[in-house]
């Protein structure tokens, strides 16, 4: 296509072919840390909410540090597969969540040796939604029945906000690495442990802990796009169409 100011075919094949590895990481390859911190530099001009900034990063490398956040992790794999695998039984026969479900395993049972951990960051707490909520039905109590403002919340759109302003940079953060040879996912499997794991690392409580993301080089360079519903299927023109 003439005229546009990238290759969009290179582009639309990063952003295609930019998978969640789990099982392709390569364990053994060391990850230099200046290639980590070009990827960085790269999701930090990612949008964010108010151009506050406000994220955080920090990667871990100690092989000790790494045994420790497998150990939580596996506990956190062991109530998680069993409320998944139990309370949605009808998904165990759904080949594509077997091998999620699979991969998944693996990446906890390797966690430990993966070279780079990095876990975002943002700084402050997520908003308490109902009590925003809670705080603007007060401040409406006097307002006549009919008044629009009575439907109004503003907990979800605080809360999407919070969140909305680390993830685009995440993705920056996954399509950097993807092009520079890399593999990565998320997991949320340690936020239950974030008490434990900001006792370990020093991160105060005031401080929200997002994810982590596995960094290494894969195994092998090519990746297929994902099996996905069309998006024309899923996409609606200016009203909700049942």
């Amino acid at each position: 296509m003439t005229g546009t100011p990238f290759d969009v075919a290179e582009t639309d094949r990063l952003l295609t072919t930019t998978r969640s590895v789990r099982r392709r990481l390569d364990l053994d390859r060391p990850v230099p840390r200046e290639v980590v911190e070009e990827a960085l530099e790269v999701a930090v001009q990612a949008p964010t909410a108010n151009n506050h900034q406000n994220w955080r990063w920090l990667v871990i490398s100690d092989p000790g540090v790494k045994e420790t956040i497998a150990e939580l992790m596996l506990t956190s794999w062991h109530f998680h597969r069993n409320d998944m695998w139990t309370n949605a039984g009808r998904r165990r026969n759904d080949g594509q969540a077997r091998r999620n479900y699979e991969s998944a395993q693996v990446l906890t049972e390797t966690i430990a040796k993966v070279p780079l951990l990095v876990i975002p960051c943002v700084l402050g707490r997520p908003p308490d939604i109902e009590g925003i909520n809670a705080a603007w039905d007060l401040r409406m109590a006097d307002k006549v029945a009919d008044d629009p403002g009575h439907m109004v919340r503003h907990g979800p759109m605080r809360a999407s906000i919070f969140y909305g302003s680390i993830f685009p940079a995440i993705w920056s953060f996954q399509l950097a690495l993807r092009s520079r040879g890399l593999g990565s996912t998320i997991t949320c499997m340690l936020v239950p442990h974030e008490r434990r794991l900001g006792e370990l690392l020093g991160i105060p409580s005031g401080v929200t802990q997002v994810c982590m993301i596995p960094v290494a080089y894969t195994i092998g360079t090519e990746f297929r796009p994902a099996g996905r519903a069309g998006a024309k299927e899923r996409t609606y023109w200016e009203r909700w169409e049942a």
